[in-house]
């Protein structure tokens, strides 16, 4: 099947009157998310607590595809939305900090990765969250949270090592 006949079969799918199977599956097709109508009704589908987790998953799956969007800062806010809410499902707070590491982020979601890190979160949401870091160790901001975590029990390890691989100095 062409990018085109899945574009075509995605926008055809009425979210609203799908199955969760349905929907599960049609969001597994997403290997792209440009169109902005798309966009939001996934983005919809990830936010909606009274949807099935798997559905939110796979919705927050395919958000993390999206990083040419029009909507990426609504799905930026919308994603530290659901990570802050102490009553989110764990797993969707997982795939949502995913979805943050493979997207351009910004100061604010580096802050939010280093916030959930020093929480006591999940140590799953934790990690999630330091893939966040670890994907943008580039920015500023991610190597002040790397720098500020090398005691930490947890990921102290890792954030001296992503520092040392990330600039070539040497961290104490």
């Amino acid at each position: 099947m062409s990018n085109e006949e899945k574009d075509y079969q995605m926008e055809a799918l009425d979210f609203s009157s799908a199955t969760s199977e349905e929907k599960q599956e049609a969001l597994r097709q997403i290997i792209d998310l440009h169109d902005a109508e798309l966009t939001q009704q996934i983005l919809a589908l990830g936010m909606n607590a009274q949807e099935h987790d798997l559905v939110r998953i796979e919705a927050w799956r395919a958000l993390g595809m999206a990083g040419t969007s029009p909507l990426l800062n609504e799905i930026l806010e919308a994603a530290a939305q659901l990570v802050r809410n102490s009553e989110e499902d764990e797993d969707v707070q997982i795939y949502a900090l995913q979805a943050l590491s493979l997207l351009p982020v910004t100061e604010a979601e580096i802050q939010l990765a280093q916030d959930v890190i020093e929480s006591d979160a999940y140590i799953l949401v934790q990690s999630a969250a330091f893939a966040i870091l670890k994907a943008n160790k580039k920015l500023p901001g991610a190597v002040l949270s790397l720098e500020s975590l090398q005691t930490h029990p947890e990921f102290g390890t890792s954030a001296k090592r992503e520092l040392q691989s990330g600039s070539g100095r040497e961290h104490q």
